[in-house]
C-alpha cells in the first residue's frame, strides 16, 4: 500500500475535520493542554468541515482546522511545512484576525472568549531545545496572566525526540514525524493509545479513496513547486529568481509527479508543461 506524507494539510484537513472526528480531534487538542499544564475540554464542535474539493491555492487565507470547545473557546490549528524566524508575527496576527471576529457589532466585550493558536511546524525557529512552548500575555516583573484568552503553542517538529514529552503528545507527535516504516509505527502507537487505532483506519481509508489521493497528489506538487521556487528566489535574487524558479519549479514537478505514475494529462495541466516535454524529461 502506498503511504503518504501525513503533514499535508489535505490529510491533516481530512483526519480532523471530517464529520466525525470530534474525537480525534478533541484527543489531538488535549494531548496539547496536558503537556502545558493547562485545562483539557470537554468536546469539540468543528467549524471548517472537510471537504473533497478545496482550492490550495488560497491557503493562506484560511486555518487549516477550526473548531469551538463546550465553554467557547475557539481553536485553531495550522500545519506549516515552511518559514522563518518572522513567522511568529504571522501565528500572531491569524490569532488576532479570529480573536476580532468573535465580536459583533454592538456587543460587549465579556462576549469575548479564549482563542487558542496550535501551530505544527516542520522546521525550526531557532536553535533552543524546545519542542513545544506555549505563549501567553505575563507582566514582566511579576509574572502575573493579564488575561487567557491568548495562547500561542508552537511545535517544531524538527526537534522531536521520542518520549520526552507528556505520553499523550508524544504518541501524537511520533505520528506526524513518522517516514519510513509506517506500518509497524501505526501498530506501536495503537498499542500506546486506543484512539490511534481510528487514526490509523482513517490513514487507510485516505490512500484508499482515489479522489481524496487526486488532490493530495496535487497538493504535494502545488507545496514540492513553491519549495523549489523560494530555493530558487534565495539563490538567485528576488526578479530573476522568481522566472527560473517558475520554470524550474514546473519541471522538478513533472519530473516528480512522472515518478509517482501519475497522468500525464494531469501533470501538464498542473504544471504547464506540454505532454512532450513530460515524456523527455
Amino acid at each position: 500500500m502506498r503511504s503518504i506524507n501525513v503533514l499535508n494539510d489535505y490529510f491533516v484537513r481530512y483526519l480532523f475535520s471530517s464529520p466525525d472526528s470530534n474525537l480525534i480531534l478533541l484527543d489531538f487538542i488535549n494531548s496539547i493542554m496536558l503537556d502545558s499544564n493547562m485545562k483539557t475540554f470537554r468536546s469539540v464542535e468543528i467549524l471548517t468541515p472537510f471537504n473533497y474539493k478545496e482550492n490550495y491555492q488560497d491557503k493562506e487565507t484560511i486555518a487549516d482546522v477550526k473548531c469551538i470547545t463546550k465553554n467557547g473557546t475557539v481553536v485553531i490549528i495550522e500545519i506549516q511545512l515552511q518559514g522563518n524566524s518572522r513567522f511568529p508575527e504571522r501565528i500572531l496576527y491569524y490569532w488576532a484576525s479570529n480573536y476580532s471576529k468573535l465580536l459583533k457589532h454592538g456587543e460587549k466585550y465579556d462576549a469575548l472568549t479564549p482563542v487558542i493558536s496550535i501551530n505544527l511546524l516542520n522546521f525550526n525557529l531557532d536553535d533552543n531545545d524546545s519542542i513545544h512552548s506555549c505563549y501567553m500575555i505575563y507582566d514582566t516583573n511579576n509574572k502575573r496572566l493579564l488575561t487567557d484568552h491568548l495562547q500561542i503553542h508552537i511545535i517544531e517538529l524538527k526537534k522531536f525526540k521520542y518520549n520526552i514529552l507528556q505520553p499523550d503528545l508524544n504518541c501524537w507527535l511520533k505520528f506526524f514525524t513518522m517516514k519510513d516504516n509506517k506500518g509497524e509505527i501505526m501498530s506501536d502507537l495503537v498499542k500506546e493509545k486506543p484512539i490511534m487505532e481510528e487514526v490509523q483506519k482513517r490513514y487507510n481509508n485516505f490512500i484508499k479513496d482515489r479522489l481524496m489521493m487526486n488532490e493530495y497528489d496535487k497538493r504535494e506538487a502545488y507545496l514540492y513547486g513553491n519549495q523549489i521556487m523560494l530555493e530558487e528566489e534565495r539563490r538567485l535574487g528576488i526578479k530573476e529568481g522568481i522566472e527560473q524558479g517558475e520554470k524550474n519549479k514546473a519541471i522538478s514537478m513533472a519530473k516528480n509527479m512522472k515518478a509517482r505514475d501519475m497522468d500525464l494529462n494531469l501533470i501538464s495541466e498542473l504544471t504547464g508543461l506540454s505532454i512532450e516535454e513530460i515524456k523527455n524529461l
